[in-house]
């Protein structure tokens, strides 16, 4: 992994919620961001940078359907206020990406830092929320 992306979202147990599943696909996410950062700061062209966000988008969209899924299970009492956060995270990310693809905003590195701090409140405020609920019914 070159310098750039470990200096743009370096992965730290700071950012662990003690769920494995999640920490592994938040980790997978930062991965993705890291990626993109990298895309961009090499000049990569819009097709790459797209193909990226799309991965992105992608994968958090399948981390919140496992995510969900576990909480309905685990009968957390907060899934749907979490359902909601997961929606507006991604309606973001799509707008973001809608907006990088009609050059709204531009397609730098600094466009990155969205996604940085997109994920950042996901991991830090979202879930850490219902980690110990998850700990409680026994989730690894």
């Amino acid at each position: 992994m070159s310098g750039a992306r470990e200096d743009f979202f370096p992965w730290s147990e700071s950012y662990e919620v003690g769920i494995s599943f999640a920490d592994v696909q938040h980790k997978q996410l930062a991965d993705i961001i890291n990626r993109l950062y990298s895309v961009l700061a090499q000049g990569k062209g819009r097709l790459v940078v797209s193909k990226t966000v799309e991965d992105l988008i992608r994968y958090a969209k399948a981390h919140f359907d496992m995510e969900e899924k576990v909480l309905a299970d685990c009968g957390y009492p907060e899934r749907a206020a979490h359902h909601s956060e997961h929606e507006r995270l991604v309606f973001h990310a799509l707008e973001f990406y809608q907006d990088l693809m009609t050059n709204e905003i531009a397609m730098d590195i600094h466009s990155a830092d969205y996604l940085r701090d997109w994920l950042g409140e996901e991991i830090l405020e979202a879930d850490r929320k219902f980690a110990p609920f998850l700990k409680g019914k026994g989730v690894p």
